[in-house]
C-alpha cells in the first residue's frame, strides 16, 4: 500500500512460526504492569476472551503467537493486533496495526 510516496509494510509471519509479535508502547509503565495483547481478525475488536497475557521487553509489549502459545496457531490471512495496559487508574486499549499470515 503506498500512502504520500511512502509505502507502508505490514509485518508478514509464516503460519507455522513460534516467535513473539512486538509493538511500541508509549507512556511511563514499569515491568510490572500488567499488559494483555490480542490478534483477531483484522477490522473486528477484541472481546473479552481474545486479551492474552503479553510481557515487557523494554518500551515494547509482545505476545507469542504459533503453536503452543496462548494465541495459538493462525490461519492465513490479516490480522489485527491489540494492546491492553491496565494502569492504577487507567486500563487503555491501543490499535497497534495489521499483520499479516502466509
Amino acid at each position: 500500500m503506498s500512502r504520500g510516496g511512502s509505502r507502508v509494510s505490514i509485518p508478514c509471519y509464516p503460519s507455522s512460526t513460534v516467535e513473539y509479535v512486538p509493538v511500541p508502547v508509549t507512556g511511563t509503565y514499569t515491568p510490572s504492569t500488567p499488559v494483555h495483547m490480542a490478534v483477531v481478525p483484522y477490522g473486528v475488536e477484541p472481546g473479552s476472551g481474545d486479551w492474552k497475557p503479553a510481557v515487557w521487553d523494554g518500551s515494547y509489549a509482545k505476545v507469542k503467537i504459533g503453536a503452543g502459545s496462548d494465541v495459538g496457531e493462525l490461519d492465513e490471512g490479516t490480522y489485527g493486533v491489540w494492546v491492553k495496559v491496565t494502569a492504577a487508574d487507567e486500563e487503555p486499549v491501543m490499535k497497534a496495526g495489521p499483520i499479516r499470515v502466509t
